[in-house]
């Protein structure tokens, strides 16, 4: 097109020049800036199947519409973006692949192919500088050369084209305004004849017009494309490439910049048909290609991130991804002492040949551009021979193959931490979009390793936390803000057995017993409304089905501005305790019924008493009266008194305090004895007594009076709580290990929450009007208690309340060979190897004469005292060398008396013995406290005591 003084108008173009444009086999089109189609090459026309006739004169978008087929197109606005970018900023716009459905007047009904090109759109100035048109170059990529006839065609028109540029001096301004890079070469040689702009741009503005393309080009030369000139020449055939790569030294040993191009090498013929020559015509595509690459290198290192979990291994691959993408020899990434001055790089990238960096280094070895580093600037040097920066360092830089460099600077509030750096063994350019590709990987790799960094210490908290947390006791479990439970440690899966995973979110609350879910749900959400502390108690399901009581607490963990991001909470079993706790309730609640009975049962004798005693006071009051009277306070005395003996003796037989024999008894004769104990009771109640007792002789080895005592309470029991005219079962079964002596009776029978605890201290049935006989129910404590001292047990059954009651003592039958032998006979004491004397203090009496005589029998000297002062004194008047004492004493416990013994010079150094019921082990270590040399209980083992007092030096006082 030519310059034009007048304003741009949508008239089609001249004649001659739109002959010579139609010819051109490149796809080109021509619109105003009002989308007005002004001229359309036959290229074009052939590609998209238009029509000349029926597009020029049209709008763009009129002629060549987006596909109706196709809701999601977007052709129309891309191209018309393009258009009206040239316009804005007067440059050439390239595009990356389009795709773009065109109508094909082939098939039925115009229907669209789907179609796809690589558009570049350039602007046409006209002599003031103005945008006149913008001329589109497409390049169909969907299929190129359908068949040979099209390409015989486009030969041809090329040939027609070129022998019109020849002939024709006006065409050259198209040309030069063309966005493509064109070139005639003529003859074998390649002798450069025209260059357009574009094509000078290409080759770094060289003047080649007269010169060889080897002459002008060395560089071309040097990577072949003068062997591909002359192939095409000699062999008549086209040759076309796309994303060539033209490496491109304007000077000699200068910088050198890496272009790409699609091009098509095409033969010129002459009238005669014959080869003239070859037209250069192609597009700079390597702002397409560079992005290609950049796009292929993100997704290469989205890879890389999403598969590799180091953060050094990240880094590592982002540099060889870098490296093989650039062409380059080294990249690397390394940590900066700002201060120092110093890069330290653990691991680089390098191209085979070159030597790694890794190591810490100076950085002012290197140049001086630290200090642009420093102000966040990207620093990239063409030749490092030419930059100031560099120049001083020339023989550093070259020795570590860096010819050009680009370091990025990664900072942290304003300071350099970081540096990814590119090292070029030769000079070279740093195209825009390459520096774009190199701060974006800089960019994402930093973020990469920083994220990896983090998620490795988090994982490494993570681990900890549950290292912690699965070495805890206590079921641990976390939520986030909002409640929803995401994490439970061992011991939560351990305790309910569950699969992992399986109580996330809200199913936790399936756990719980259906009684407490409602409760549990209330106070959680709550908590999480209120930023409460949760505590609760409720039933949590075990593996093993079972129910068991647990103690959850949970607590907000808050950001430092107060905002909750996670509760962590904890399950403690406290069944256990909870059991204990509900049994020391139901303890404390028997004995508060105890209490409130004994007092009862005792205030049932005092009103007598105390009646009776008014009686005695009134003078002159009836002598008979007087011995009625006297006689209810005996009787009223007895009862308390057997009340108080009950207490005494349950205490002292639950307590194993007890000492029983070890006899053989025939437990026929054992049961007709608490027959006859129990028969005044069952007689006044007129019960029914019926008896089930084998013939055969029925052995056990104990102790007879307390066995009948368990018998008989057990059969006074069912009488207390059968009603009148009832019937009570006796039954003695016997087998070759065990006898059962079973009471059954058709009473009041028991609920079942009573029955676990029938043998316990204070547990009682409901007391009925009719049990005139009181009592304290203590008698089946003691049954449980003589049984197991027996070496048996007792149990209780019962169908309900109202459904009678069977209670049993089961105790160890003895074998006819435990009852042949003969318990060996008593060795007599021997007389005392010494004789000493001794002092025995004991308030019981008969057992301090008994044990006085037996010791005086074995040649000792023995006093006897009863009470501690008399001891006390006695001990000042003359010389003892051991004393028995007791400690249960009236007025002075035995424990006090030691303690004067050893504060008295005289006795300090006596041997004091310690003779008493009470025999724990606390009971040994008060002893020892309170200065006792040795400790027994009682009755004495007499061998024993002797033994002691043999060991006792005559001299010791």
């Amino acid at each position: 097109m030519t310059h034009s003084d007048q304003a741009p108008d949508d008239s089609p173009l001249s004649p001659d020049f739109a002959a010579l444009f139609n010819a051109t086999p490149a796809a080109c089109l021509v619109v105003s800036p009002a989308f007005t189609i002004v001229a359309v090459s036959d290229a074009h026309l052939a590609a998209t199947g238009a029509r000349r006739e029926d597009i020029v004169g049209r709008n763009i978008f009129d002629a060549f519409p987006d596909n109706p087929d196709e809701p999601g197109a977007t052709g129309v606005a891309n191209v018309r973006a393009a258009i009206l970018r040239v316009l804005q900023t007067r440059a050439a716009d390239v595009m990356p692949i389009l795709r773009y459905d065109v109508a094909n007047p082939a098939l039925p009904g115009a229907e669209f192919s789907e179609k796809y090109w690589k558009p570049t759109h350039s602007p046409i100035f006209d002599a003031r500088g103005e945008v006149q048109y913008v001329m589109q170059y497409v390049e169909d990529v969907t299929e190129q050369f359908r068949n040979v006839a099209e390409a015989d065609q486009m030969r041809s028109e090329i040939s027609a084209q070129a022998r019109q540029i020849r002939d024709q001096q006006h065409v050259t301004e198209l040309f030069q305004q063309a966005p493509a890079f064109m070139a005639i070469l003529a003859g074998p040689d390649h002798r450069v004849e025209f260059v357009n702009p574009g094509y000078r741009k290409l080759i770094g503005h060289r003047d080649i017009v007269g010169m060889t393309i080897a002459e002008g080009l060395p560089d071309a030369a040097a990577q072949g494309y003068v062997k591909l000139l002359d192939a095409v020449y000699q062999g008549g055939t086209p040759f076309t490439a796309d994303g060539a790569k033209y490496a491109v030294q304007a000077t000699p040993g200068g910088a050198v910049d890496e272009r790409y191009v699609d091009f098509v090498f095409q033969p010129v013929r002459d009238a005669a048909g014959a080869v003239s020559g070859i037209l250069v015509q192609g597009v700079d595509v390597t702002g397409r290609v560079l992005a290609e690459a950049r796009r292929d290198a993100l997704v290469r290192l989205n890879d890389v991130v999403r598969n590799l979990k180091t953060p050094d291994e990240i880094i590592f691959q982002a540099c060889t991804i870098l490296g093989e993408t650039l062409g380059v020899s080294r990249v690397g990434y390394g940590t900066i002492n700002a201060d120092a001055e110093t890069l330290t790089v653990e691991r680089d990238w390098n191209a085979p040949g070159v030597d790694t960096v890794a190591g810490t280094m100076n950085m002012r070895d290197y140049g001086s551009y630290i200090d642009d580093l420093k102000l966040g600037k990207v620093v990239a040097i063409a030749d490092v021979a030419n930059d100031e920066r560099t120049r001083e360092s020339l023989a550093a830089l070259k020795a570590r193959h860096a010819g050009a460099l680009v370091n990025v600077p990664v900072t942290e509030h304003g300071k350099l931490v970081a540096l990814m750096f590119l090292n070029s063994s030769e000079a070279r350019s740093w195209p825009a979009e390459e520096l774009a590709l190199i701060q974006e990987i800089a960019e994402r790799t930093r973020s990469a390793s920083e994220r990896s960094r983090s998620e490795l210490a988090v994982r490494l908290s993570e681990a900890k936390f549950r290292t912690m947390t699965d070495a805890m006791p206590q079921m641990v479990w976390s939520t986030l803000p909002d409640g929803f439970h995401d994490y439970y440690n061992q011991q939560w899966y351990d305790f309910t057995g569950l699969p992992h995973g399986s109580t996330d979110g809200d199913a936790w609350n399936d756990v719980f017993h259906p009684d407490d879910q409602h409760h549990a749900w209330q106070r959680w959400r709550h908590s999480l409304a209120t930023g409460d502390i949760y505590e609760i108690q409720y039933r949590l399901r075990h593996h093993t089905g079972q129910y068991r009581w647990v103690l959850g607490r949970a607590l907000p963990v808050e950001d430092e501005s107060g905002v909750i991001v996670r509760w962590m909470g904890t399950c403690t079993d406290i069944h256990a305790q909870k059991l204990s706790e509900d049994e020391w309730r139901e303890s404390s609640q028997r004995k508060d019924e105890f209490l409130a009975m004994l007092a009862h049962e005792l205030r049932n004798p005092l009103a007598p008493i105390s009646t009776a005693a008014q009686l005695l006071k009134i003078q002159g009051a009836d002598p008979k009266r007087i011995a009625q009277a006297s006689e209810i306070i005996s009787r009223q005395v007895k009862h308390m008194t057997n009340l108080v003996d009950d207490l005494l003796d349950v205490s002292r037989v639950t307590r194993g305090l007890v000492e029983l024999a070890n006899d053989d008894l025939d437990l026929k004769a054992i049961v007709q004895g608490a027959i006859e104990q129990a028969r005044p009771l069952l007689e006044a109640r007129h019960h029914e007594l019926v008896l089930r007792i084998p013939s055969a002789q029925t052995h056990v080895r104990g102790d007879k009076t307390r066995l009948v005592q368990a018998i008989s309470n057990v059969l006074n029991n069912a009488a207390k709580y059968t009603p009148p005219r009832g019937t009570i079962a006796l039954a003695l079964d016997v087998d070759q290990q065990q006898v059962r002596i079973s009471v059954s009776d058709d009473g009041i029978g028991m609920a079942p929450e009573l029955l676990p605890r029938v043998f316990d201290l204070f547990a009682q049935a409901e007391r009925t009007p009719d049990r005139a006989q009181g009592g304290l129910g203590l008698g089946l404590a003691l049954v449980k208690s003589i049984a197991l001292l027996h070496g048996g047990t007792a149990t209780a059954d019962s169908a309900g309340a109202g459904k009678g009651s069977t209670f049993t003592i089961i105790l160890p039958r003895s074998t006819p060979e435990q009852r042949r032998e003969l318990a060996p006979a008593a060795e007599p004491l021997a007389k005392a190897p010494i004789a000493l004397r001794l002092m025995i203090v004991d308030d019981n009496q008969d057992a301090a004469f008994a044990l006085g005589a037996l010791l005086e029998a074995t040649g000792h000297q023995v006093l006897v005292f009863d009470d501690a002062e008399s001891a006390l004194k006695a001990a000042g008047e003359a010389d003892t060398q051991a004393f028995i004492l007791d400690i249960g004493l009236p007025d002075m416990d035995g424990y006090q008396l030691a303690r004067h013994l050893r504060a008295n010079p005289r006795t300090a150094g006596t041997v004091l013995i310690a003779l008493t019921g009470y025999g724990q082990a606390h009971d040994r270590v008060l002893s020892k406290a309170a200065g006792f040399d040795h400790h027994f209980v009682k009755p004495v083992d007499s061998a024993e005591l002797a033994h002691v007092l043999a060991n006792i030096a005559p001299g010791r006082s």
